[in-house]
């Protein structure tokens, strides 16, 4: 173990990495000309292996910062001795290694996301960015809706959902991240229902601006009745909502952006701008809210910069939306469970650099004095 230790600290290892990770960040940059900041991000940054020509996998930026990781790690193990004039370093290793390790967190455990409401409106959840879920809304109930969503694996040609909660089976016969939809001109078979009797989907190149592209999936129901079974289209941004029947009970079938729910509710009191003099462009905005938890409730201003903070959760605002009642706010909703890590590593790694000065000042000192 002591061998293996060695050889993972060697600072080749470092070197080589570091290089690496220098030509993926050059590479990476110059891609989001062509395919979008967040296609760039996830294809190099967040990935483990970049698959070139689609068949020669090499590090990804994820891979490569564990392999950094792994290296400082052992280096601080397995061959630093740990001495009084050797304490500065090592307190600075081990912020560096906390960084690091805050980096993978906020990779894995963060969220963010979107929530626009309208004055007077309120809600407990907000909408991610990117991914998306199938959510099966069964609306029965006048006193609450009863959701079942599905995500990940499931939103993919071939995937089967099912569920206790729901009396048939979908399968995903076809699924597009990004699709245009087309009028048809003929008539269809008798399976085909709903919207896919007048429309059908054609998939496309995702667009550099994630906002722009939007998901569509055919799906095949089975199990509800021979009225109900068939052919259906659901698309992302779907105005008007899929319903099925289904023992004695009315479904929505939904493709949506994934919703996370807050521990806690925002209700929108009033959303305030101001203008640029003599033009239509905003010159600031801010929002007005209360922030409810059970029956508390706590006003709190959130404006261009002035974000808030609650229970882990910042709220930025992010734009507006002008109708022609009443005027709407969006929210950036940002949860990082590794937040605190950049602050935290940042502050001892100068720490150890300072102390580690301050001995080495006192070493010369001495031998100036023995001289």
């Amino acid at each position: 173990m002591n061998k293996l230790g060695k050889q993972l600290a060697s600072p080749k290892i470092f070197f080589f990495t570091a290089i690496w990770l220098l030509i993926i960040l050059v590479k990476g940059t110059l891609a989001q000309k062509d395919i979008g900041l967040y296609q760039s991000q996830e294809y190099y940054f967040s990935s483990w292996f970049i698959m070139v020509g689609g068949l020669l996998p090499l590090p990804g930026g994820r891979l490569a910062m564990a392999v950094m990781f792994i290296n400082l790690l052992s280096k601080l193990l397995f061959s630093s001795k740990f001495s009084v004039a050797r304490i500065g370093t090592h307190i600075a290793h081990f912020g560096g290694l906390l960084l690091l390790v805050g980096g993978f967190i906020t990779a894995y455990y963060s969220k963010e996301g979107s929530m626009m409401l309208y004055e007077g409106d309120k809600s407990a959840f907000f909408d991610d960015y990117h991914e998306l879920e199938i959510a099966i809304i069964d609306t029965s109930n006048p006193a609450f809706d009863e959701v079942t969503a599905f995500r990940n694996e499931y939103i993919d040609t071939g995937a089967v959902i099912s569920d206790p909660s729901f009396p048939g089976t979908i399968k995903v016969v076809e699924y597009h991240r990004n699709a245009d939809l087309y009028r048809l001109d003929s008539a269809v078979p008798s399976e085909f229902k709903g919207m896919a009797q007048r429309f059908y989907v054609r998939g496309k190149p995702l667009d550099s601006e994630a906002s722009r592209n939007r998901a569509a999936m055919i799906v095949e129901v089975e199990g509800l009745s021979p009225v109900e079974d068939g052919v259906y289209i659901i698309f992302q941004h779907m105005q008007v909502p899929q319903l099925l029947n289904g023992d004695g009970r009315t479904f929505e079938l939904s493709l949506r952006n994934a919703r996370y729910p807050l521990p806690f509710g925002i209700e929108l009191l009033d959303f305030e701008k101001v203008m640029h003099p003599g033009t239509m462009k905003a010159k600031s905005y801010s929002s007005e809210v209360n922030v409810m938890s059970g029956e508390l409730k706590r006003r709190v201003e959130i404006s261009m910069n002035q974000p808030m903070r609650n229970r882990g959760y910042t709220f930025y605002q992010a734009s507006f939306v002008e109708g022609q009642v009443k005027e709407a706010s969006v929210f950036a909703v940002v949860k990082n469970a590794g937040r605190q890590f950049p602050y935290w590593s940042s502050i001892i790694m100068s720490i150890g650099l300072f102390i580690h000065i301050v001995l080495r000042v006192i070493k010369h000192v001495n031998k100036g004095e023995k001289a």
